[in-house]
């Protein structure tokens, strides 16, 4: 990566498009730049006032900047003609020729997978992520989970990933500057601690918009073997990044959801449309995408991602540090919790009361015969061994 490869991309006049044809016809940015204005507008047919523009170099300075700014926040510009950038980017039509990066370089090794889905995600489409994640890294310990940092579904498969020991990848469709939203500012440096990533192909000194986020769907579908859209309106950009996937021939796939929820509309009329393939499983998604499970070597899954992870990843024995969540607060909980627990027969008998909706404490009660005020310690106990789901608003379902 060269100061002329950021200068390429820091001029306001030439988009992705123009810059890859750029480099087609003179084999690399410093030969752009060391082209005449006579042979930009021949080779390249650029119109002469932006060739001329080009000669003078008239955004080197500013690429100098962004270079040392890089430099003192400890992020990675990578130019496409980088060992470090995305193999699979390369395969579409409009990558951009710069990208900034945060965190672990490596991009291109790997199971990938980008999920995504609405900002209102529902608990089933929480559990769906975590459930097809959990499926998936269990097969795919190189699994690498793509989305885009948004509410919902987004930052859900992200903390799926997380949860099972996984690799993440967040793409956001702002500068490294900051996170957006602001909430999710713990979530993005979780991701670069567990050896994740977040990458934008915005400079600096670039203002965020609305047009960003809509070009950031087109990397999360192109860093990909495939898409899975959990949950989608009618519309929304879910289904924008689903059509890019498609446009790039990425498979797409969608989950299924209930006839008559809003967050269902846009994943069944993919389904429908025969422009998505239904999954309900890991095992659904690996068919489709033609992975090959490896044979079992013994190896904990996720066990490398967090060896160095200090207290988000305590020891518990022999078990894995990358497995389910169920299992891992399994392991960590304390005895007396772990012994209450087995000796009370009301609470073993809970979590066969419950299932895929939410259940409210008054219904639960109706059906255990258990008093509203027992309720709350018992359920916490099966919460904390990974029996149940607890969810806002005092409503719980099965794990």
């Amino acid at each position: 990566m060269t100061i002329d490869d950021l200068a390429l991309t820091l001029h306001p006049e030439l988009g992705c498009r123009t810059a890859i044809h750029l480099l087609e016809c003179f084999g690399s940015a410093e030969a752009v730049f060391a082209a005449s204005a006579g042979e930009l507008v021949r080779r390249a047919e650029l119109k002469p006032a932006l060739a001329r523009g080009l000669c003078r170099r008239e955004y080197h300075q500013a690429a100098e900047r962004e270079l040392a700014f890089c430099e003192r926040n400890r992020i990675r510009p990578v130019a496409a003609g980088d060992e470090s950038y995305p193999r699979r980017l390369l395969e579409c039509a409009d990558y951009p020729h710069v990208i900034y990066l945060k965190g672990a370089p490596e991009l291109s090794g790997g199971h990938w997978l980008s999920v995504v889905g609405t900002r209102k995600a529902t608990p089933y489409g929480q559990k769906m992520c975590d459930r097809l994640i959990g499926e998936l890294s269990a097969l795919f310990p190189d699994l690498v989970v793509v989305s885009g940092l948004a509410y919902g579904i987004d930052v859900a498969a992200h903390r799926a990933a997380m949860q099972h020991g996984v690799r993440t990848v967040a793409v956001l469709g702002h500068p490294l500057t900051h996170i957006y939203p602001q909430a999710h500012t713990e979530t993005a440096r979780r991701i670069v601690s567990l050896g994740g990533t977040l990458i934008s192909e915005y400079p600096s000194t670039a203002r965020p918009d609305k047009a960003g986020f809509v070009q950031r769907n087109r990397l999360i579908a192109g860093l990909s073997d495939g898409t899975v859209i959990v949950e989608s309106a009618a519309r929304g950009g879910s289904l924008i990044t689903a059509d890019m996937a498609g446009g790039y021939h990425r498979e797409v796939m969608a989950v299924p959801g209930r006839v008559g929820d809003r967050c269902a509309e846009g994943t069944n009329a993919l389904i429908r449309s025969l422009k998505a393939q239904m999954v309900c499983s890991g095992a659904d998604i690996a068919e489709i995408l033609g992975w090959e499970a490896p044979a079992p070597s013994g190896k904990a899954v996720g066990q490398s991602l967090f060896a160095e992870t200090g207290p988000l990843a305590p020891s518990v024995g022999n078990e894995s540090a990358g497995a389910t969540g169920a299992a891992y607060r399994e392991a960590v909980l304390p005895d007396s919790v772990a012994a209450s627990a087995a000796g009370d027969g009301r609470v073993a008998s809970l979590p066969g009361l419950l299932g895929d909706d939410p259940v409210s404490l008054d219904e639960l009660s109706i059906r255990s015969g258990i008093a509203v005020a027992e309720l709350p310690a018992l359920l916490l106990e099966l919460e904390l061994a990974g029996r149940i789901c607890a969810l806002p608003g005092n409503l719980y379902m099965k794990n």
